[in-house]
C-alpha cells in the first residue's frame, strides 16, 4: 500500500462565550506558520479582527482570517451560513476590485466555498427578529440553518446562488472537503478557524436558551469542515481572563436577555480597569464586532473552562487581554517582560486545566504576542 505523506491539521477555537480575541490569534499562527490552506464554518452574526503591526485592520465575517498570510489557500465549508451581500463586500474590500491596491489582500487567490453552505436572507432575518427573545444578533443564521436542516423549499444553499460576474475571478463553487484532503494527503498544513465560543454551544453552552445556534465544540468544527479528527495535530483553545456576553440591548426595540455566566458575577468595565492599574486616560469597555453593542463582563468561571477542556481536549491555550489582569503587560512581546499577577494567573490556569498557556496576547497589533511556542 502506497505510504500516504499527510500534512498537519491544527484548530483554533473559543474556550469561552466568543469575543476572546481569536481573530488575533489566528492571523498570528497564519502569519507564523504559513499554512498551506485555511477552511472555516463562518456565520454572520460574528466578526474576526486581525490588526497589522502597522495599524491596519482586517475583519471578516465570511472570509477567513488567514487572508492576511498571502500564501494560503482560503475555504468556506459546507457549515457555514453566508450573507450574500456581506461575502461581497468583503471580496471588493480585500481584493483590487474596490480600486485600492494596498488592500489587495486576497491577490490572485480564490475563496473555495462549498456548494452546501447555507445563504441567509432577509426573510431568515426577519422571522429571527420575530421569534428569539434570548440573545441573538438577529443576522438570520439560525433560521437559515433550520431550514436547511429541515429540508425546506425556502432554505436557499449557496451552490443555488447565481453570482455576479464581477466575482468569477475570486468565488469557486467546489467540494471543499475533496480540496482539503487532498492537500492534506500531499503533505499540506491546515488551519481550521473556528467561530462564536463553547459557552455559547446549543449543546453544551452554559444555558439553554441563551446560546446559539448551532455546536461550537472542536468536533463539531472538524465536522463541519469535512477533515477527520484523526488528522488533527494541535487544537489551540483561545480564552480571556474576564469572559464577556453580548448586551442585552438590541435593534429591534425589545427586551433580549443574553443570559448569565453560570454562577459568576457579572462586573463592570470600570471595575476591570481598576483591578489591573490601567491609567485614568485609559478608556475601557469593549463593543461587539458585529452589533457594536457593549459587551458584559464576568469574573472568571473556573470550572466552565474546566469543562471546556474536558469537552474538547485542546493541546495550548492562548490567553488573549493579559493586560487585563496587569496594565504593565500591555504590548509587551517576551516572557521576562510578564507581571508577577500574570504568570500567576497562567499558574493558575494551567494547574486547573493541565494544558499549557503557549500564547499570550498582551495588545492589539500582530506583535502584542509572547509566543513561548518558540522558546
Amino acid at each position: 500500500m502506497k505510504k500516504v505523506n499527510r500534512g498537519s491539521v491544527t484548530i483554533v477555537m473559543d474556550g469561552q462565550a466568543g469575543s476572546c480575541g481569536k481573530g488575533k490569534t489566528i492571523g498570528y499562527l497564519a502569519l507564523r506558520d504559513m499554512p498551506s490552506a485555511a477552511i472555516n464554518n463562518f456565520m454572520s452574526n460574528a466578526g474576526h479582527t486581525f490588526e497589522a503591526d502597522d495599524g491596519r485592520r482586517v475583519m471578516t465575517q465570511h472570509l477567513p482570517t488567514s487572508i492576511v498570510s498571502r500564501g494560503t489557500q482560503l475555504l468556506i465549508g459546507p457549515g457555514a451560513a453566508i450573507t450574500m451581500d456581506i461575502l461581497f463586500d468583503e471580496i471588493r474590500k480585500y481584493s483590487r476590485l474596490d480600486g485600492q491596491i494596498h488592500s489587495d489582500l486576497l491577490g490572485n487567490r480564490r475563496i473555495f466555498i462549498h456548494p452546501n453552505a447555507a445563504v441567509i436572507t432577509e426573510a431568515h432575518r426577519e422571522k429571527e427578529r420575530q421569534m428569539i427573545r434570548s440573545g441573538s444578533t438577529f443576522k438570520g443564521c439560525g433560521v437559515a440553518q433550520a431550514e436547511k436542516a429541515m429540508r425546506s423549499p425556502d432554505a436557499r444553499l449557496f451552490g443555488d446562488v447565481v453570482i455576479p460576474r464581477e466575482f468569477d475571478d475570486y468565488i469557486q463553487i467546489t467540494d471543499t472537503g475533496l480540496v482539503i484532503n487532498n492537500l492534506i494527503n500531499n503533505g499540506g498544513n491546515v488551519l481550521i478557524e473556528g467561530s462564536q465560543g463553547f459557552d455559547l454551544d446549543i449543546n453544551y453552552g452554559i444555558e439553554y436558551p441563551y446560546v446559539t445556534s448551532r455546536q461550537c465544540n472542536a468536533g463539531q468544527l472538524v465536522a463541519d469542515c469535512g477533515i477527520s479528527p484523526m488528522l488533527v495535530n494541535d487544537i489551540y483553545m483561545v480564552i480571556r481572563p474576564y469572559p464577556i456576553r453580548i448586551s442585552n440591548q438590541t435593534d429591534i426595540g425589545v427586551d433580549c436577555c443574553s443570559g448569565q455566566y453560570g454562577s459568576s458575577k457579572e462586573i463592570t468595565w470600570d471595575t476591570v480597569k481598576s483591578r489591573c492599574g490601567a491609567p485614568d486616560d485609559v478608556q475601557f469597555g469593549e463593543k461587539t464586532t458585529v452589533t457594536k453593542k457593549t459587551r458584559r463582563v464576568f469574573e472568571m468561571n473556573w470550572e466552565r473552562l474546566q469543562y471546556a477542556v474536558k469537552i474538547n481536549r485542546p493541546t495550548k491555550i492562548c490567553l488573549n487581554f493579559a493586560q487585563y489582569i496587569d496594565y504593565d503587560a500591555y504590548c509587551s512581546t517576551t516572557w521576562n517582560a510578564m507581571p508577577s499577577r500574570v504568570r500567576k494567573f497562567i499558574d493558575e490556569v494551567e494547574r486547573r486545566t493541565n494544558v499549557p498557556v503557549t500564547l499570550i496576547g498582551t495588545g492589539p497589533a500582530n506583535m502584542h504576542m509572547v509566543d513561548l511556542d518558540k522558546i
